[in-house]
């Protein structure tokens, strides 16, 4: 039977380091309001919390895995652009060849794949892929009368073990990576105590004196401050999925 893994905290895995930087800047700029509320405020806290975030960092998004999978995304998307070509050209040995095979370039399944090419969409890609190629062999001698050839075939045949392996590859990393996040689960709980920790006595200090800044020492504020950046990050630097807690 599964263990049901429990999160104190209402955030995204990936989200709560984040979270924690914001709040540890917010705590080096009001560092001496809060050692004159609390001595337990000082240097070795600070110090500590730094330590506490760069660990959960390495926990969940491990710079090597990051790496890698970072690299296979990379070789999905240059796999996947460079099957628009051949496409380009089935359109065309399907137009000459309209009297014998009679398919549109959307029945061939090619007007899907490219869209899917476009979404970077690299599941949906195999898939339409394996019925376009499905196409090509059921109409290879029709289609060959024209003078299509291998130069447009081998692209389309090989990028389906590719776009498989690769898909793989990321799964198994993605797997490996979600697991090892739920069995240190007592990690993440453990900052989130050290960050409402800091966050409770920020409202406190700052309740009465600056509202202003009180709200800042909120976690929906800096949970939706975070939300915010990471949608104006530009797509081209989004190069892996989230991983979800």
């Amino acid at each position: 039977m599964a263990t049901t893994i429990i999160y104190s905290f209402n955030c995204k895995n990936e989200e709560l380091p984040i979270i924690c930087r914001y709040a540890l800047s917010m705590l080096q700029r009001d560092i001496h309001e809060f050692t004159a509320f609390s001595p337990i405020f000082n240097q070795t806290y600070i110090d500590n919390f730094a330590a506490q975030i760069d660990q959960i960092d390495e926990l969940i998004l491990p710079k090597l895995e990051t790496e890698e999978l970072k690299k296979i995304t990379r070789r999905l998307y240059t796999t996947m652009d460079g099957l628009m070509d051949p496409l380009t050209r089935l359109r065309g040995y399907l137009q000459l060849a309209q009297y014998t095979v009679g398919m549109s370039a959307k029945d061939f399944g090619i007007t899907l794949l490219e869209q899917k090419i476009r979404a970077r969409d690299a599941e949906g890609v195999r898939q339409n892929l394996l019925l376009v190629n499905a196409n090509l062999f059921t109409w290879q001698s029709q289609l060959a009368t024209v003078g299509l050839d291998s130069k447009v075939t081998q692209p389309l045949t090989a990028a389906v073990l590719s776009i498989t392996e690769d898909n793989q590859q990321q799964f198994d990393i993605q797997n490996k990576r979600k697991d090892t996040v739920q069995t240190n689960s007592n990690m993440l709980n453990d900052l989130y105590t050290r960050l409402m920790e800091i966050l409770n006595a920020g409202k406190v200090l700052f309740k009465h004196a600056n509202p202003m800044k009180a709200k800042e020492y909120t976690f929906n504020n800096l949970k939706n401050h975070v939300r915010v950046t990471t949608k104006s990050t530009p797509e081209k630097e989004k190069l892996m999925p989230e991983v979800q807690k």
